[in-house]
Formats: C-alpha cells, sequence, structure tokens
C-alpha cells in the first residue's frame, strides 16, 4: 500500500523523470517517521495517562449509584392462573408508568421530601429503564451523596405508588428491591479516562511525527536526492 504526495521543493517541478512532481511514499517510510520521534510519543502518552488518572481520582468527586426496582403484578384468574387481559393492560402500563415517574408532580413531591431545590435538580439524577418484555422497572438515582442517592431513588418509588393509587385508583405495583446504602462509587471510571488520555497522547504524536515527516523537504542523504530527483549523485562534499 502506498500514499502520495508533492515534490520535495518547487525547484525540482522541471528536474526530468519526475513524473505529475508526485512522488511514492511506502508505509515503511511513515513507521520511520514515527519511530524517530518514539521519544515524544512514549511522552507524551505518559503525560496525558498521568494527567488523566489523577484528575480522574482526585479532581472529579466520585458518584454514588442507588437502584431500586417496581413490578407490576397481573391478576390470578379464577382457575389460578395469570388472566391473560390483566398482563395485556400491565404491559400497556409499563410505558406509561415509565413517562409518569418522572413528572413534575413525583419530581417535586421527592424534592421536597430530600431536600433539593427543585423538581428539575431530582430529574437530573433519576433514571427509569424497562426490562425489555418484563413488567419490572427500574429506578435508579446518581449524586455525589450514597444517602442521597438512596433517599431519592427510594422516594420515588414511594410517591410514584401513592400517587398512582391515589389519582387512578391503580393497586397491583409491588417494590420488588429497595435501594439500599452503598459506598462503592459507581464513577467516574478511572481506567476508562486513563486509557483514553493515554490514547490521545499517542495520537497528538504520532501526527506530530507525521506533519513533521510530511512538511519536511529537505534532502539529506545521497540515496534521498536520487530518490526525489531522479537523477545520480556522482559525489558528496564531506561535512566540516
Amino acid at each position: 500500500m502506498a500514499y502520495k504526495r508533492i515534490s520535495r521543493n518547487d525547484a525540482y517541478m522541471n528536474v526530468a523523470n519526475v513524473e505529475d512532481d508526485e512522488d511514492v511514499i511506502d508505509l515503511l517510510e511513515v513507521a520511520r517517521a514515527i519511530l524517530k520521534h518514539i521519544k515524544l510519543i512514549v511522552f507524551l502518552c505518559v503525560v496525558f495517562g498521568a494527567t488523566g488518572f489523577f484528575g480522574t481520582k482526585f479532581l472529579i468527586a466520585p458518584k454514588y449509584t442507588a437502584s431500586t426496582s417496581i413490578y407490576l403484578t397481573p391478576q390470578i384468574s379464577e382457575s389460578g392462573s395469570l388472566d391473560y387481559n390483566s398482563q395485556m393492560a400491565n404491559s400497556k402500563l409499563v410505558t406509561n408508568a415509565v413517562n409518569l415517574l418522572t413528572q413534575n408532580n413525583i419530581m417535586s413531591e421527592v424534592a421536597k421530601d430530600v431536600g433539593l431545590e427543585s423538581a428539575e435538580k431530582v430529574k437530573d439524577v433519576v433514571t427509569v429503564s424497562n426490562e425489555s418484555n418484563t413488567e419490572i422497572i427500574t429506578i435508579s438515582a446518581t449524586t455525589t451523596d450514597p444517602k442521597l442517592s438512596k433517599d431519592i431513588a427510594n422516594d420515588t418509588v414511594s410517591t410514584f405508588i401513592r400517587t398512582m393509587q391515589k389519582n387512578l385508583n391503580v393497586r397491583n405495583i409491588e417494590v420488588v428491591d429497595k435501594a439500599k446504602l452503598s459506598y462503592i462509587p459507581s464513577g467516574p471510571n478511572v481506567k476508562k479516562n486513563t486509557l483514553l488520555a493515554t490514547m490521545v497522547g499517542f495520537i497528538l504524536g504520532c501526527g506530530y511525527a507525521m506533519l513533521r515527516f510530511l512538511f519536511d523537504n529537505r534532502l539529506r542523504t545521497k540515496e534521498e536526492a536520487e530518490k526525489y530527483l531522479g537523477i545520480p549523485v556522482f559525489c558528496e562534499i564531506p561535512e566540516l
């Protein structure tokens, strides 16, 4: 595989045997250009990687996630089996429940209970998801305070169930698993950020090496002169 670039200098444009003012660059030349600056590349990788590690570790506050789940229980028929119509109704109710959980009336109540300023503050830290093909809804809260995360998740569920029972007479919502207090951070990901920062350093180093190579029009050796000018070299002047 090969790439093309313009001739090394405008002064060579009229030299015989140089076709279309273009020279062929193979991947070996590219590799040599990168290896020539390998120390710089390694240095940039170390600097950026260390910046990503220490920046994530000490400058970004850890976040804690607490999750709770609710289940829309279907009715049981007289024969003891699950009622099909009830299952279908619950499937439709799941989509509505996912949207209703983050409505302003629910979020406002939660904000008052946990001591946050507004419904928007609660909505920003709450995530609601539904497991595929199930009537299970998971509510997660992520903040910098593990206790606050737990309180928000649990209070969101209790407020939602209370509202659904009072306003819509829906009484088949059960809490599957309450949110628990956990001091294990859920983020940020130190390893991921360190790796990404290291890759940025590597790309910058390689980019610098390539730019130096592409814009360097100097001919340093006999071989380069013969290659780019297309004429033989009969003598060399030694360095003094």
